[in-house]
């Protein structure tokens, strides 16, 4: 013979387990979604908010973008890849900028166009280059160094300057990606 205050104190306890395994898988859930964006952010891509009008009018001044950092660590800048970067390693001031020499080009600006291995690049301007700079005359690219242009060419300092010439690998931060909030 069974008795009725049995099953029902089985069946509350059983239920108030559920309930406190659905509470307990819900937090882990929480607590590994926390990690992960952690992980995302730290390792993988991070925002930066543009600053100037040097990339326009591919992005503009204000736009907030997501750097990708782990790209640049599984393959190597490509040409017309936009990244970040810094001048020298201990600097905390970044540029966003696009590459159009690769490590081992021979890159020069005549008749405000850009030439890589005597071959006219892609533009990204409607615009003629006014000041060629350092790229007036041939350069011939190290193995590690990259040449990098504003989009708009002739408001931006760029591998053309003295202050920011040639880019070192070890100075890229990242590629510049997914673009998630605008200034209206």
């Amino acid at each position: 013979m069974r008795r009725k205050g049995y099953t029902v104190t089985y069946e509350m306890r059983k239920h108030q387990r559920e309930v406190r395994r659905r509470i307990f898988s819900y937090g882990l859930c929480v607590v590994l979604a926390i990690f992960l964006a952690f992980f995302i952010i730290r390792f993988i891509c991070f925002s930066y908010t543009i600053k100037g009008d040097a990339m326009e009018p591919t992005y503009k001044n204000g736009e907030h973008h997501l750097i990708n950092q782990l790209t640049f660590k599984v393959k190597s800048p490509e040409q017309y890849d936009i990244i970040l970067f810094k001048t020298e390693e201990n600097s905390k001031k970044y540029y966003v900028k696009r590459i159009v020499g690769l490590p081992g080009d021979t890159l020069q600006i005549k008749s405000g166009y850009i030439y890589v291995n005597d071959k006219k690049t892609k533009s990204f301007s409607d615009e003629k280059i006014v000041s060629a700079g350092l790229a007036k005359n041939k350069i011939k690219l190290k193995d590690d160094e990259y040449f990098v242009v504003g989009d708009n060419y002739n408001n931006s300092e760029d591998s053309r300057s003295d202050t920011i010439g040639n880019v070192k690998r070890k100075n890229i931060i990242g590629k510049v990606s997914f673009k998630y909030w605008t200034n209206l």
